[in-house]
């Protein structure tokens, strides 16, 4: 499929993106219905939502405490695939929203392989998503469970939810390998 704009003609699968060889395996609304569940088990009322800035967010979940606030905006993928247009949707609400919120890609289980991939190996997503304070959760409908991969929420209670709570460690594993890359790059071998 080409797109039709002048003399450089682009194809849609080759940008300036890796496209990984994936099937999803869960639909957007597989991990909608399993998100809203785990988020209202959580204590957050889930409003419609409305488009914050450029876009429209697939998901928001608020809750209060006292005189705090918590809100979180979500953008729902159906692999790694589709993590740099939800990266760039979550960036676009937060130039408009600023830190009010949280932003968090959800996805359902992903190639761990793939994910470093597009991490740290051939791309370098890893910097400009830690920079941006945007968020990477996991979503298994199968198994009913939602983990935080990249990032962490403002609302500390998630860590009573989250399946897996250490798995954000992998955080700093990437993050570790990237800064190796980064040093390799600047100062050789």
């Amino acid at each position: 499929m080409k797109k039709d704009e002048g003399p450089g003609q682009v194809s849609l699968h080759e940008g300036w993106y890796r496209l990984y060889d994936e099937k999803p395996f869960f639909t957007r609304s597989d991990l909608k219905r399993t998100l809203s569940k785990f988020l209202e088990y959580a204590g957050y009322d889930l409003p419609q939502p409305v488009p914050v800035g450029f876009m429209m967010p697939d998901l928001v979940a608020l809750r209060s405490e006292g005189n705090r606030r918590f809100e979180v905006l979500f953008v729902l993928g159906e692999g790694i695939n589709s993590a740099v247009r939800g990266f760039r949707e979550l960036a676009a609400a937060k130039c408009f929203r600023k830190d009010a919120a949280d932003y968090v890609l959800a996805l359902p289980p992903v190639s761990e392989h793939h994910l470093i991939e597009f991490l740290i190996e051939k791309e370098d997503w890893f910097f400009p998503i830690k920079d941006q304070q945007l968020q990477l959760w996991l979503v298994n409908p199968e198994r009913e469970k939602v983990d935080c991969l990249l990032g962490w929420p403002r609302d500390d209670r998630f860590r009573h939810y989250f399946s897996n709570p250490r798995l954000a460690g992998f955080a700093g594993y990437i993050a570790n390998k990237a800064t190796e890359k980064l040093l390799k790059e600047e100062f050789g071998p």
